[in-house]
């Protein structure tokens, strides 16, 4: 299984790795949540900087652990996972196309 995780790693790009919110989504603990979140932190890569919006990264994180049916506690301690917004006025980006937060 580590191998399985290391081999969804290498394909973030070493200075996408350092930004402080990737960090703390490739440190969860849900094998589930954490494999969609690298699914959409690849598809979500900015070209120019290889960064992520945090913003949009923090909705789609708690869409995901939403539709895992996580516990309310668990949600509200991924809220706090690291400093942003969730989203931009009740929306975010995800392979360009807008999505809703719930």
């Amino acid at each position: 299984m580590a191998n399985k995780q290391s081999s969804n790693l290498e394909s973030i790009p070493p200075g996408a790795a350092q930004q402080a919110c990737i960090k703390s989504v490739l440190n969860l603990r849900n094998p589930a949540l954490r494999k969609r979140m690298i699914s959409f932190i690849k598809r979500n890569l900015i070209p120019d900087c290889q960064r992520v919006a945090p913003n949009c990264l923090k909705a789609h994180l708690l869409n995901e652990a939403k539709s895992l049916k996580l516990p309310k506690r668990k949600i509200e301690e991924l809220k706090s996972l690291f400093k942003s917004k969730i989203g931009y006025d009740g929306y975010y980006l995800d392979s360009g196309k807008l999505k809703r937060t719930s």
